[in-house]
């Protein structure tokens, strides 16, 4: 790829699909779509050694890499900035992530003496991240519902957009970042260990469904106490275990029921469950319709 192109994409088949714009010299947007758990942080090309990275999260969540083995989850709805350089490949918990970035080379920018856009429309580059990073060089916090709004509605144009409105949009939102407060929110951080060990409990269970993997087991397998493996679980995937993993049974049936000719109970016994009127009706619960009833809409 020519990262010097306006426009380029990166695709994995179904796991991601990323658009990125050249906006001017040192300043560049993508649209992310993450549908899996692990992606690559991206070669050199994308930054520079003073970067300025935004991460304006739509949907689902992503971990944002700190100082002392830490990491931080970037929720949905929150906005996250940061002067550290990503050293590990990225983790989506959830296999989802939804969400705007801007990657702000500072050297580049500081090379414009204020003649770039973003300075000559009142969001010198240097200053956001001096306001927003200076103390950790990481800030998060839940967007407020202008800014929010901003997000949404850029987002919604993305499959066609026009790099001046690309611009128009990424100043509108930078003055609107401004009047959020500069302190991040209390948050609850977690260790790469922490992390890992949700990691792969998440992988083994998502690898074959039709076993059913108690928490307390989970927890005896990573060596923790079941209500600290719960605690990460929740913490870091969002949900508590039984909910999220009812959640992604569900996902996996519909799935099935949408692209096979399986029967119901066979559906059910690949994603855990041995009674198919217990699946039936949780799988109702969830989607509306019973599984018999689902197939036949979604032809």
């Amino acid at each position: 790829m020519d990262t010097k192109n306006q426009h380029f994409t990166i695709q994995k088949g179904n796991e991601g699909l990323l658009h990125f714009y050249t906006l001017a010299p040192g300043i560049r947007i993508s649209f992310n779509e993450i549908h899996t758990s692990s992606w690559e942080k991206g070669d050199s090309s994308l930054y520079g050694e003073r970067m300025l990275i935004l991460n304006f999260c739509v949907h689902g969540r992503c971990d944002a890499s700190l100082a002392q083995n830490r990491y931080a989850i970037v929720k949905e709805n929150q906005v996250c900035l940061s002067t550290i350089l990503p050293t590990k490949d990225f983790y989506y918990p959830g296999r989802l992530y939804e969400g705007i970035q801007f990657y702000l080379d500072l050297d580049i920018l500081h090379q414009e003496n204020g003649q770039d856009f973003l300075s000559q429309m009142g969001v010198p580059p240097e200053q956001t991240a001096a306001m927003f990073c200076e103390k950790n060089g990481i800030y998060l916090h839940r967007m407020n519902d202008a800014l929010l709004a901003l997000v949404r509605e850029a987002w919604a144009g993305k499959d066609e957009p026009e790099l001046g409105m690309l611009r128009y949009f990424t100043v509108r939102l930078l003055h609107e970042l401004l009047s959020m407060p500069t302190e991040s929110e209390p948050d609850i951080y977690f260790t790469r260990s922490q992390i890992a060990i949700v990691k792969d409990a998440e992988a083994l269970i998502l690898s074959d469904l039709s076993k059913r993997i108690t928490a307390k087991e989970l927890a005896d397998r990573f060596g923790v106490s079941e209500s600290s493996f719960k605690f990460y679980v929740k913490g870091i995937l969002g949900e508590s275990y039984l909910s999220y993993f009812r959640k992604k049974r569900m996902e996996k049936a519909a799935e099935l029921l949408e692209s096979t000719i399986m029967k119901v109970i066979e559906v059910a016994n690949a994603v855990g469950y041995e009674n198919q009127g217990k699946f039936a009706k949780v799988f109702a619960e969830t989607y509306g319709v019973p599984p018999l009833e689902f197939r036949r809409l979604s032809k």
